[in-house]
């Protein structure tokens, strides 16, 4: 019989170990720390959305962000393809970003009715073919914050913040946090057409997909991440010395804010975001220097999204922050974390048969009472099972040996100073219980005393 061939990941996807899990979930767990002591609320959207979604913002303005969406026409329920033509259901897309899915449900759901501001999170998989981003990959994991319903430049600076808050306490320290302002659609004829004349004297020093640009959307020039565009980028007009004065003013009102809440901040003149649905402010948080940086998220303001996808014109902006980049900068840059927390209370250790029926019957008496319980499976000796027990860093492990199955007993081992006491069978379940609350609750207390010396 020939050997089967191998089967891979997709490129651009990848897999997370237990190791990389660890700084994963502390990456994700601090973010979702900042931003729920800020008063925002969670939410779900789907990973799937129709595509005439992503039509409507960027069709006429940025076909180069369509082109990378991952899409497709979904079968019928019998798996006959849908005749041409029809209609029936549309076409699906894997979001690229989770920002217009949350304009779509505060519309489809009635959400202009409820009382303002609204400020939303939620975390998920986004999906794009696109490499023009270092360390971006076809599936990412990314964190949105959505504030709609209010034009206060004081909400600018405060998502800002989330997202310096956030770094500041991932411990990325060179994380940078860059700003601009695109200003309102009165601004924009006037920077257009500042950028149409210097870009067309410059178009040979253009890629092929910024030339194309140079017919539709001129501003998304400047987000162009290509070496090759970088230099003549660098010497375009600024979009500030384009923008009105009531503009103006609201830039500098955000500013005055950010200062106030000791967020230090880079003034970036061309700075726009590669979505270039935003107006106004603009920003992103990312680590290094120029053509070598790596973009850690970004956001800005956006009050006509949700006018475009079919609701009333609703001011809003948002943030979004990919969580997979997070772990893999504070992973690569040996950036301490909390030790591991106990991923299980108890873990029961067995010799012999009758002692294993007897484990995995206690293991699931203990389970029903709250207590997370593991238990050895496939290892033939008691060092190899207190290893085990080590590994899931456990309170307590139970032993169960053949002796203890005929005498209706249980060895209990306290892993922190491997003291063993024995206790009854018919008693366990109920000494196990108040143990774990008793050690539970001093190492809540002891944390909360190094918290407050700190």
């Amino acid at each position: 019989m020939p050997k089967i061939q191998q089967t891979n990941k997709i490129k651009g996807t990848r897999d997370v170990m237990p190791d990389e899990s660890l700084y994963w979930n502390y990456a994700l767990n601090v973010t979702e720390e900042v931003v729920l002591s800020a008063g925002v609320d969670k939410i779900e959207t789907p990973i799937l959305e129709k595509f005439e979604i992503y039509e409507k913002i960027f069709k006429d303005e940025n076909e180069s962000i369509l082109n990378s969406i991952y899409s497709f026409e979904p079968a019928k329920s019998d798996g006959s393809k849908k005749k041409k033509g029809s209609k029936e259901e549309g076409t699906f897309s894997l979001r690229p970003e989770i920002i217009p899915g949350i304009a779509r449900m505060y519309i489809e759901n009635n959400m202009q009715s409820w009382t303002k501001p609204l400020s939303l999170y939620t975390i998920g998989k986004c999906f794009k073919n696109d490499n023009s981003q270092t360390g971006r990959n076809k599936e990412f994991n990314q964190m949105a914050v959505e504030i709609i319903g209010e034009e206060d430049p004081m909400i600018d600076a405060n998502i800002i913040s989330l997202a310096w808050d956030i770094t500041r306490k991932l411990k990325i320290d060179d994380a940078e946090i860059h700003i601009n302002s695109m200003g309102c659609p009165d601004c924009r004829p006037k920077i257009k057409k500042s950028l149409n004349e210097y870009f067309k004297k410059k178009q040979s020093k253009l890629c092929d997909d910024c030339k194309k640009k140079m017919k539709k959307n001129t501003i998304g020039i400047l987000a162009c991440k290509n070496e090759k565009c970088q230099n003549t980028i660098a010497s375009a007009p600024l979009s500030i010395d384009n923008i009105c004065d009531d503009c103006k003013k609201n830039f500098m009102s955000v500013l005055e804010y950010l200062d106030e809440m000791g967020v230090i901040y880079n003034l970036a003149p061309n700075l726009v975001r590669e979505n270039d649905y935003h107006n106004k402010t603009v920003f992103e948080i990312s680590i290094g220097q120029e053509r070598k940086h790596t973009l850690l998220g970004g956001g800005g303001r956006h009050d006509h999204l949700i006018e475009r996808l079919g609701g009333e014109q609703t001011p809003a902006i948002g943030l979004e922050i990919n969580i997979d980049l997070l772990a893999e900068y504070i992973k690569s840059n040996n950036i301490k974390i909390p030790k591991n927390k106990s991923k299980v209370n108890v873990f029961i250790i067995q010799l012999g048969e009758s002692a294993k029926k007897i484990a995995i019957k206690k293991a699931k008496e203990l389970r029903k009472l709250g207590i997370s319980t593991g238990i050895a499976i496939g290892k033939d000796t008691i060092k190899a099972q207190l290893k085990s027990a080590e590994k899931v860093n456990a309170l307590f492990s139970i032993i169960i040996g053949q002796r203890e199955a005929v005498t209706n007993t249980s060895l209990v081992r306290d892993m922190r100073d491997g003291v063993q006491e024995t206790i009854e069978l018919d008693d366990l379940n109920v000494r196990i219980f108040n143990m774990v609350e008793e050690r539970i609750k001093e190492e809540t207390e002891y944390t909360k005393k190094m918290r407050m010396k700190k």
